[in-house]
């Protein structure tokens, strides 16, 4: 773990950190329920960091840290999809691209939905265990699909964007 100290690691925590303050903006600006960085910050942290062990935790500590300041509370479901997530970012890693990213915040959010969404997961008082309440679960789900995928196409942007700038500018953030 010797490259916890370098400037890179810093850097990367910092845009993680900034990304996952975004979940309070529903709390600021209304009806925009999963348009946020978290999930954009999951890709991020796979694609840059170095550490695999530290690609899942940082978000996943940030996604903690945050619903603890918000109150949502612990979710299965919702933390696999953010593991998922990270996994799209390791699929990339060495292919960090426009066209790569773009598929990356697809797919990660596409399969976000499909996890979380799941009827099953839910009460049957919510849901119906069946192809109807399946279908219905997903229904409700569409608007923070939406949310969420433009959330991850806006913030992949920002955070690809504002770190491959400034890996140009200072080389030392290049990957080693």
């Amino acid at each position: 773990m010797k490259h916890i100290n370098t400037t890179r690691f810093i850097v990367l925590t910092l845009l993680v950190i900034a990304a996952a303050l975004t979940r309070a903006l529903p709390y600021l600006i209304p009806h925009i329920w999963n348009f946020t960085a978290i999930g954009a910050l999951a890709i991020f942290s796979g694609a840059q960091f170095s550490d695999k062990r530290l690609a899942f935790i940082i978000p996943i500590v940030a996604m903690a840290v945050s619903d603890i300041f918000i109150g949502n509370g612990f979710s299965l479901a919702v933390y696999t999809g953010f593991v998922v997530m990270v996994g799209c970012g390791f699929l990339i890693r060495n292919k960090v691209n426009t066209t790569n990213v773009i598929l990356a915040s697809f797919i990660s959010a596409s399969v976000f939905f499909l996890i979380t969404n799941f009827a099953f997961l839910y009460p049957a008082t919510i849901y119906p265990r069946n192809i109807s309440g399946i279908l219905t679960s997903y229904a409700a789900g569409l608007p923070f699909f939406r949310n969420m995928l433009i959330g991850n196409l806006v913030f992949s942007a920002v955070l690809f964007g504002s770190f491959y700038l400034l890996s140009k500018r200072y080389p030392v953030l290049a990957k080693v």
